[in-house]
């Protein structure tokens, strides 16, 4: 998911900058602040009742194993659900990964939850949205002092909703 947490006066959509806790931005500043962070909904109901029939699916064709004598069919049953159970709560506890894409002053910034970050004169950068596959698309922005790329955290779809609005403030911070 990915969330505007400042944007320019001169955006179309300035009204509910109102509503955003924000720096203030002058005529001559434009600035964009895009946040990114990994989903991490928990299980609803459903999810959970999918995990009991596949527990129940795994015993009951252990079941047929064990009575023919293989003993470790359902102890590897129910390992492997354990290890799935231990797997979605171990996950579910730690930290989402996000990612900080700001573009004030003709500047590009990027910091991320491992503690990277990169600044980079925006008047070099070009956005390059690479795709090796319908299922795969890499944001990457490429300038001669070197290239941040970002999005790794978001889905695919959001991957394509950001590439508009990241080319759009890139232009804008370099004055095009």
């Amino acid at each position: 998911m990915y969330e505007l947490l400042c944007r320019s006066a001169e955006r179309p959509w300035a009204a509910q900058l109102e509503k955003l806790d924000c720096l203030p931005t002058t005529s001559t500043t434009r600035s964009l602040v895009l946040h990114m962070q990994e989903n991490r909904s928990q299980l609803n109901r459903g999810a959970r009742a999918s995990f009991s029939m596949l527990g129940l699916l795994f015993m009951v064709t252990s079941i047929g194993s064990a009575l023919h004598g293989f003993w470790l069919v359902p102890a590897f049953s129910i390992l492997a659900l354990v290890a799935l159970t231990f797997a979605l709560e171990r996950h579910g506890a730690s930290a989402p990964a996000y990612e900080t894409l700001e573009f004030v002053d003709g500047r590009v910034r990027h910091r991320d939850s491992s503690g990277r970050q990169v600044e980079l004169p925006a008047f070099w950068l070009r956005l390059a949205a690479e795709s090796c596959s319908p299922s795969d698309l890499r944001l990457i922005l490429r300038g001669r002092d070197g290239a941040i790329e970002f999005g790794r955290c978001l889905s695919l779809d959001e991957r394509h909703a950001v590439v508009p609005l990241i080319a759009s403030a890139l232009a804008q911070s370099r004055g095009d």
